[in-house]
C-alpha cells in the first residue's frame, strides 16, 4: 500500500504544480493580476506540490525499507496529508463553498490515499 500511496502522491504533486501553472496562473494573467498575487499563487502551488512530492518520496522510501518510520514518526506522512485535506475542507466550509464542486474529485482521491496510508501503518 505504501508503494501505491507513494506513486499516487508523486503523480498528484506534479499535477498540482502543472495545474497551478497552466490553469490558475494563466487565468490570473488573463485577468491582469499584479505580480504579487501571481507570485503568491505560484508559491502556494509549488509549496503544495513539494509537500505532496516529499510525502510520496517518504512513502516510497519506507516501502523499499530505505528508511524506517517507527513509533509516532510512522504517522507523520499521514498527518501531513490529513492537515492538507482538513485545511482545504475548512476553507471550503467557512469561506468558499463554491469550490466544493471543483475539488470534490480531489477530496475523494485524498480520502483513498488516507485510507491506504492508515492501513499501511
Amino acid at each position: 500500500m505504501k508503494l501505491i500511496t507513494g506513486i499516487i502522491l508523486i503523480i498528484l504533486s506534479v499535477i498540482h504544480v502543472l495545474y497551478g501553472e497552466k490553469k490558475l496562473l494563466k487565468e490570473l494573467a488573463d485577468l491582469g493580476a499584479d505580480q504579487t498575487l501571481t507570485g503568491s499563487v505560484r508559491v502556494m502551488t509549488v509549496q503544495g506540490g513539494a509537500l505532496l512530492f516529499a510525502t510520496g518520496v517518504i512513502e516510497l522510501l519506507s516501502y523499499s525499507k530505505a528508511i524506517q518510520l517507527s513509533g509516532i514518526a510512522g504517522y507523520f506522512p499521514l498527518g501531513l496529508v490529513c492537515i492538507n485535506v482538513i485545511s482545504c475542507i475548512l476553507v471550503i466550509v467557512f469561506k468558499h463553498r463554491e469550490l466544493l464542486k471543483i475539488v470534490f474529485p480531489q477530496l475523494v482521491i485524498f480520502l483513498i490515499i488516507i485510507v491506504l496510508m492508515k492501513l499501511s501503518i
